[in-house]
């Protein structure tokens, strides 16, 4: 099938790098996109659909020893541990002053159900396991999404 693009979105949850906002153990919602895919079935696509993601997010730590972890759900809600896992990455700050803004990339193959239903929807989040003093995002945080169906044979 000919290769068909079907939406492309994106999340902007803050666009400088001024931000506070505390992260804790507690799952913190930073991007949130809904991905149109009904298309694919207009060209029997539906089981071929494969979309991309990516993010950014600025984090401030202030030399604090920390676990970060970023998830990315599929069809999920915004409550975390509420949609199918697609991606979970955790690295340790290893007490560092500063950290250049975390870039995050993630595929997915869902389901022609999921496709049909006329709308995925992805959400990131982020968490921090901390021993001792406080980690805070600052930004900028976007999270992009772009679906396609089809292959590259006929």
């Amino acid at each position: 099938m000919t290769i068909q693009f079907l939406d492309g979105r994106l999340s902007v949850n803050r666009n400088d790098s001024s931000g506070t906002d505390g992260i804790t153990d507690t799952p913190l919602l930073i991007g949130d996109i809904g991905l149109q895919t009904g298309a694919a079935a207009l060209l029997g696509n539906e089981g071929d659909v494969r979309v991309a993601l990516t993010g950014t997010v600025g984090i401030v730590v202030d030399g604090v020893v920390a676990e970060l972890t970023f998830t990315i759900e599929r069809n999920g809600t915004s409550a975390p541990g509420s949609g199918v896992l697609i991606l979970t990455e955790a690295f340790n700050t290893g007490g560092v002053n500063t950290i250049g803004p975390v870039s995050i990339s993630a595929g997915d193959f869902p389901p022609a159900a999921d496709v049909l239903a006329g709308e995925i929807r992805y959400t990131l989040f982020v968490s921090a396991t901390i021993t001792e003093g406080n980690i805070a995002l600052s930004g900028p945080v976007v999270f992009n999404g772009t679906a396609f169906a089809g292959t590259t044979t006929s």
